[in-house]
């Protein structure tokens, strides 16, 4: 009685905690429980009431009783007047009172409720018997990053939200068998933020194939000016799933916290190849939303209030849960977890979570703002003939109209669910048998004495807000002058190894000085405001470093400009632009994983994940990180956009007339990109230089000559390579990952097991 009376406590009663657990109770276990309930359960229960179909059980109340003549009317007889029998039919349609599928859901809700209950409540027990924890979160692990995979495959944009709400679950229950109060954390704001961006986007998806046709992602090609407020909000409930510092990846980022602290070398692999696999998806889907079609006719005037009413309240919601974000983990979870754990977790400073709110909310403006009509002069797309339109129908060399096409890349034969999902169930499923051998074998008791001390370190502190803005205006005023001298250099450099006397060293500064003065001039008015939003992201990544905060979170700034320039480049419509769009997310899906085992590998080495932990070492972190070090070496030719993996850019006119994601590009909005790969150059070269620095003042000489000696080697593999293809991309940056990754992470293996 006293478990019925807690869990009846805890479907009902309503705290936060309660509540993150409860909102995913519509999406996470759906399609299982509804089987259970549909095919199993409710059968034997209507046979014994008379053969009775729950699921049809209705009552018609479109039939009304006039009490005076104690008569029975439809409703269009009320209406008419008792008028034509035609027109009384044509005005009345049959309503249902749905009864039974009402039981069938209140049925479904209480299994829900029970699974994710008990999950929860055994949490912590995870850490104590380490065999069932590892059962747990080796499974949740392996279909996180195998339905985020399965997800690259789909079009469909109902599967693609199927497949990453499965992806999202394994990794929720990840984080439950860790069994670390750091580790639940996340868990509950993995299902809180994941339940409301998710609802936010099936209810964008519903609308859209309701007046577009199709859920087809490919169908959503120019939905910008179909649907231009659905699209926003559809792009804001995207960048809610995957892009940081909205709630989604900040429990990501909180997971991969709690899996360094307690050695869980496979979940931090698994991490940061399936983020990796995750951006990719919702990159390209984004990127398709992003584009503006000046043929396309605006049909959001059909859209009902109603439906208008429920979108809005949801991704107000949604912004408001990022936003008290710091409010929520403060005063309601973290009380939780210290009753529960006897410890509060600590996993990311204030400070950060309110520098997070900041952004957020700059995003949602930028998102969901209207952008005003531009005064630049318009000019057509790039198409390879003479353009009959302003489209993309071009005259070919044959006299012919034609017209360019472009399509995602999703590669089904190699990530489909035919392809991958047997090999995931074989693997989960011997998971599953060697963790019940285990118990049956050793017993639990002596799996108890197992378990693994949890590693503390000091997680975030940082240099607080303060120091964050002072370090973004110091790299804001310093990078562009060291980047711009690093680019002269560059092309020294490549002049002399290719026989030239090449420009002078300033030359790259007049460039940009020319751009800034050229006559403006616009495929569309959207992609001079994402490029300085790049710009501007960048800018605050460099300052996160170099102020001595976190390396993740600059990370992620990083990242969220590489999704900017994307958004700027395919919203033109151009199908090479588009092309370079496509390569640059394929780029960051390539050099993603290493990146983030970098900051593994610093918070190994230093216990921390802030950069200004380096300074205070009695030794350069090279000597604990050198595995992972090579790995970055090895990306930090995609990083940089060289030969021969300068797919999305191709500067210099090394292979190509067009420059990939720049095709459409002029102007202010040209300058903006060169300003902010040269702030990328000087961050870049800067994480190299972190790994030689330690307490002495001669570290910062050597940290300068190793940085100077790794920019020669990638402009010496700049004009020595030719220019290889994605797949070698590809398989350079994962390779490099896993293996050095798995390198550098065996002392974890060594303090736990040994």
């Amino acid at each position: 009685m006293a478990f019925l009376k807690e869990f009846k406590e805890f479907a009902l009663k309503g705290n936060v905690m309660d509540m993150a657990v409860g909102v995913i109770i519509g999406g996470a276990f759906g399609k299982i429980v509804s089987s259970l309930v549909n095919d199993i359960l409710m059968p034997p229960i209507g046979a014994l009431i008379g053969n009775t179909d729950f699921s049809q059980l209705r009552l018609d109340i479109s039939k009304v009783r006039d009490v005076t003549s104690n008569a029975m009317h439809s409703v269009g007889d009320m209406v008419t007047g008792g008028g034509d029998p035609a027109q009384a039919a044509a005005a009345a349609e049959p309503i249902y009172w749905n009864y039974g599928a009402f039981i069938q859901q209140c049925v479904d809700f209480t299994i829900l409720a029970l699974c994710v209950f008990l999950m929860v409540k055994l949490s912590p027990l995870y850490a104590i018997y380490p065999v069932t924890g590892f059962m747990v979160t080796s499974v949740g692990a392996i279909t996180f990053l195998l339905a985020a995979l399965m997800a690259i495959s789909q079009s469909n944009a109902k599967r693609v939200l199927a497949y990453s709400t499965i992806s999202n679950l394994g990794l929720i229950s990840a984080c439950l068998g860790v069994g670390a109060p750091e580790a639940v954390w996340a868990a509950i704001f993995l299902i809180l933020f994941h339940t409301v961006a998710k609802s936010l986007l099936f209810l964008c998806v519903g609308t859209a194939e309701h007046h577009i046709g199709s859920r087809n992602i490919e169908d959503m090609d120019g939905m910008f000016s179909r649907m231009p407020h659905l699209t926003r909000l559809m792009m804001l409930g995207i960048m809610g799933m995957f892009v940081a510092p909205f709630g989604m990846l900040v429990s990501k980022w909180g997971a991969l916290v709690a899996f360094a602290q307690t050695g869980n070398v496979l979940m931090i692999m698994v991490l940061a190849f399936g983020s990796a696999a995750t951006f990719f998806f919702w990159g390209k889907w984004l990127a398709k939303l992003s584009g503006v079609d000046p043929t396309a006719q605006n049909v959001e005037v059909n859209v009902h209030k109603t439906e208008w009413m429920a979108l809005n309240t949801i991704a107000a919601l949604l912004i408001l849960c990022c936003v008290a974000f710091p409010v929520i983990s403060s005063g309601l979870v973290s009380p939780y977890l210290a009753m529960v754990f006897g410890r509060v977790p600590y996993v990311i400073g204030k400070d950060a979570m309110y520098l997070m709110v900041v952004i957020v909310a700059f995003i949602a403006v930028v998102l969901l703002t209207s952008f005003r009509v531009s005064n630049k002069p318009h000019v057509n797309v790039y198409l390879s003939g003479v353009g009959t339109d302003n489209y993309r129908h071009f005259r070919g060399s044959m006299g012919h109209e034609v017209k360019a096409e472009k399509r995602n890349w999703y590669s089904e034969d190699a990530l489909g669910e035919k392809r991958i999902g047997p090999a995931g169930s074989v693997v989960c499923c011997s998971i599953i048998l060697f963790a019940l051998l285990c118990c049956a074998w050793i017993g639990p008791e002596r799996l108890a004495m197992s378990a693994p001390s949890v590693l503390r370190g000091k997680y975030f502190e940082g240099s607080g807000v303060v120091g964050i803005f002072i370090g973004t205006v110091a790299f804001a005023l310093l990078a562009p002058l060291v980047g711009g001298l690093i680019d002269g250099v560059d092309r020294k450099l490549s002049a002399r190894m290719q026989g030239r006397v090449g420009p002078r060293l300033l030359q790259p500064f007049y460039d940009v000085a020319k751009l800034l003065r050229k006559a403006p001039a616009s495929v569309n008015t959207m992609d001079d405001t994402y490029m300085a939003c790049a710009l501007i992201f960048t800018v605050v990544g460099g300052g996160i470093f170099v102020s001595g905060s976190n390396t993740l979170l600059c990370a992620f700034m990083v990242t969220l400009a590489a999704i900017f320039v994307v958004l700027a480049s395919a919203s033109t419509q151009s199908p090479f632009a588009q092309v370079g769009a496509d390569r640059e997310l394929l780029q960051v899906m390539s050099y993603e994983p290493a990146v983030l085992l970098m900051s593994v590998g610093l918070y190994l080495a230093t216990d921390s994940f802030d950069s200004i932990a380096v300074t205070g070492q009695s030794a350069p972190i090279i000597a604990y990180s050198a595995p992972i070090f090579l790995a970055l070496l090895a990306v930090l030719t995609i990083k940089l956009r060289k030969s021969p993996f300068d797919l999305s850019y191709s500067h210099h006119a090394h292979q190509e007339i067009v420059q990939g994601v720049a095709t459409e590009m002029s102007g202010g909005t040209l300058a903006k990109m060169t300003l902010m790969h040269w702030c990328e150059t000087v961050l870049f070269l800067m994480w190299v230089g972190m790994f030689f620095v330690w307490d002495n003042p001669v570290s910062w000489v050597v940290a300068l000559v190793v940085m100077v000696a790794t920019y020669f080697v990638e402009v010496l593999i700049d004009n020595t390579f030719a220019r290889s293809t994605w797949r070698s991309c590809f398989k350079l940056g994962w390779g490099v990952a896993l293996v050095f990754g798995l390198l550098n992470l065996m002392p974890i293996l060594v303090d736990v097991f040994i």
